[in-house]
This record gives C-alpha cells, structure tokens and sequence, in this order.
C-alpha cells in the first residue's frame, strides 16, 4: 500500500498520469492531485477516473504494479 497522486494536468499526449508516492517522474506539490492510499496504481487509476471524471488517465510506467 502507498499514498497516489494524478498529474492536474495532461502530459504532452494528451494523457493524465497516475503516480505514487516514491515516482521519481512524480509531479511538484502544487501540480498534483491526492488521490489516496491503494494497493496498486490500477486502483488509483480508478479512483482518478471518478474524480476528474475523464477516461484520458494512465498509470506512470514505473508506477505500475
């Protein structure tokens, strides 16, 4: 279990990353969005979807579990 961000913003594709706490791509603290302790980045993924409610999210590559 660890503590999950989203970026506020899309990346240069279009799409919103879902991070976790010890990413090294992991947003500054004022261009990211808690979203809560998960036992893996789908799970936030998921909890991301609901609330920014859009479907352009995925996980970080290294944040993939």
């Amino acid at each position: 279990m660890k503590f999950y961000y989203s970026a506020k913003n899309p990346d240069h594709n279009g799409m919103i990353r879902v991070h976790g706490e010890d990413c090294k791509e992991l947003p500054d603290v004022l261009d990211r969005v808690y979203l809560g302790i998960f036992a893996n980045g789908d799970l936030a993924k998921k909890k991301a979807q609901q609330n920014l409610l859009v479907t352009n999210i995925i996980v970080c590559k290294c944040c993939y579990d």
